[in-house]
């Protein structure tokens, strides 16, 4: 039994050390980022029908557009990658506009 047990404590000396070890490493490392999606283009689907346009100049000739209302301050948007929760895996333009605006919470 004392074998088995001598084996036990050498394998956990050794896995410690190696551990220990490990801050010594030189391992260059990149810093995370999320890659860019790619642009919704006003051709998709789910674009057409909430009217969405990639400027405002663009969007005032849409009936129902407000001045002012503009992906960048909309609720939906994710400033991080440019994304919007309505085009998921799409990069929408922060001034662009579509008629699912959302005021940001207060």
């Amino acid at each position: 039994m004392s074998d088995k047990r001598g084996s036990t404590r050498r394998r956990f000396l050794q896995m410690a050390a190696a551990t220990a070890l490990i801050p010594l490493l030189n391992i260059p490392s990149r810093p995370a980022r999320a890659d860019a999606l790619p642009a919704l283009e006003t051709t998709d689907p789910t674009a057409i029908a909430l009217f969405y346009r990639k400027t405002q100049e663009d969007a005032k000739s849409v009936d129902g557009f407000q001045e002012g209302r503009k992906c960048s301050n909309c609720a939906l948007y994710v400033a991080s990658n440019s994304g919007c929760a309505l085009f998921p895996g799409k990069a929408v333009e922060a001034e662009g506009w579509c008629k699912a605006w959302v005021p940001k919470p207060a």
